[in-house]
């Protein structure tokens, strides 16, 4: 089972007490994939396909609440293809499209106009219909986060924007084909998504995977920095170990202030102990500024003298 069918297979559990968002859910499975159909007869009908047998059961029983004689019939796709269509017909449309507000029973038409959704309740239902009847999730575990809902024209795909934005999400869209998909990418933005629309189990999930991927960039963060720093310090050292023995072939140890010789022969006898390691052998011990001041001194006198190794700082 993908993570986009363990998403829906939540979902479709939500039960709504009030009407008022059950109607709202199936508004917004009517308004992201239902298809009208004329018959031979003149009658108008309505068809709501789907692969998944839970959102199938879902979808018939909203319509049963408006229209008792639906029915689903399962096909097959195809004779190479074990996956099966579920097809929801309504025979008589008109009966659901005026139960749930899309019906214009003074012109026979259907509204052009949006569905009203005023109660917080109802935005939360018409987005959970919406994603069930038309949306995908990635796994959180394996690639970056995006959840999507397709839609058939740009009018559905910017009603659709506006209920996420007055749920305080930042949805985009983007056309692809002839088709146009609303999103979210950021992992904050998913979960807030699945906490409005019931799938708290799911949330859980992406939560889980959102820590994970925290910590290990965390660690990798500390590591990497880790690594920087060693590296910087033995390049440091390095530089500073060169620039002793080209004073020692030239001018030699012995020329130099008591204290840059003390300096010389510990970094000599420690070649790779940080400043902070290397100030407490002196007696008494140093501190970090005072060692590094020296050392910076040792590499300007071995530059003055033709050292090209490292030039320090003045």
């Amino acid at each position: 089972m993908t993570f986009t069918e363990a998403v829906k297979s939540e979902l479709v559990r939500v039960m709504d007490e009030d009407a008022c968002c059950r109607r709202a859910e199936l508004v917004a499975i009517i308004r992201q994939h239902a298809t009208l159909q004329l018959s031979r007869g003149g009658s108008l009908g309505l068809n709501i396909s789907t692969q998944s047998p839970g959102v199938a059961r879902l979808v018939l029983r909203l319509v049963k609440e408006h229209q008792p004689e639906a029915r689903v019939f399962i096909r097959r796709r195809s004779a190479f293809r074990k996956n099966r269509m579920y097809l929801i017909l309504c025979p008589h449309a008109e009966a659901v499209l005026t139960a749930v507000g899309l019906w214009d029973a003074n012109h026979g038409h259907i509204q052009l106009a949006q569905p009203r959704l005023t109660e917080d309740c109802c935005l939360r239902a018409y987005l959970r219909g919406a994603f069930i009847i038309a949306g995908a999730i990635t796994d959180p575990n394996r690639v970056s986060y995006h959840l999507e809902m397709v839609t058939e024209s740009e009018t559905q795909a910017e009603f659709l924007c506006a209920v996420m934005e007055k749920c305080q999400l930042t949805p985009r869209i983007v056309k692809r084909k002839e088709l146009f998909v609303v999103y979210l990418k950021e992992g904050e933005q998913v979960v807030d998504f699945l906490n409005l629309a019931g799938g708290h189990g799911s949330l859980l999930r992406v939560e889980e995977a959102r820590v994970r991927k925290s910590m290990r960039n965390q660690v990798n963060r500390l590591v990497n920095a880790e690594t920087a720093n060693l590296n910087k310090t033995m390049q440091t050292a390095w530089r500073q170990m060169d620039a002793i023995r080209y004073i020692d072939r030239t001018v030699g140890i012995a020329s130099l202030p008591v204290s840059l010789q003390e300096t010389a022969a510990l970094r000599t006898k420690y070649p790779d102990a940080s400043l902070g390691e290397l100030s407490l052998y002196f007696v008494p011990p140093l501190s970090k500024s005072a060692v590094n001041h020296r050392l910076r001194k040792l590499e300007a006198i071995a530059s003055k003298h033709g050292f090209k190794g490292g030039v320090a700082d003045q």
